[in-house]
């Protein structure tokens, strides 16, 4: 694209200015740039009360209807191996809660971090299969569903 360059007597060298052609696609071409999707605003949610881990345990037995000796050790190694995941880095996708992964690792000393994860939830009913049967907020089995 640049021209020969010009050599006059003094043995300076001046090059010309080289345009390049540019191409120009008509209105309304193959190209069309898809509409902007309006979404929600981030809203600050303000702080509840923290649940200790016991607390937790309790729900979860109380929702899957379980014995706490059962239970109890199951649930502990899920909440490890989610706490390995996301210091590890990776990523969690989790229905019905959603996609989790880690944004930023700060190291606080004597093996502490702080990670900043991110959450992101999936459409109410996504990840359910076909529902029948099912509560599509939850993900439990209907009451009187003896399946």
């Amino acid at each position: 694209m640049t021209a020969k360059p010009e050599t006059p007597a003094d043995g300076t060298v001046r090059l010309k200015v080289a345009t390049p052609k540019v191409q120009v696609t008509a209105p309304g071409g193959a190209s069309k740039t898809p509409a902007p999707r309006v979404v929600g605003a981030a809203v600050d949610v303000p702080a509840g009360e923290a649940m200790k881990k016991a607390e937790f345990i309790d729900r979860v037995i109380a929702r899957a209807n379980l014995k706490k000796k059962d239970a109890k050790p199951a649930i502990e190694a899920a909440l490890a191996e989610l706490a390995d995941i996301l210091a590890a880095g990776k990523e969690l996708i989790l229905p019905p809660m959603g996609k989790i992964k880690t944004v930023k690792v700060k190291d606080l000393g004597m093996g502490a971090q702080m990670l900043t994860l991110k959450l992101r939830t999936q459409k109410d009913g996504a990840g359910q299969g076909d529902g029948a049967g099912r509560n599509a907020k939850s993900g439990v089995a209907v009451a009187d569903d003896d399946s």
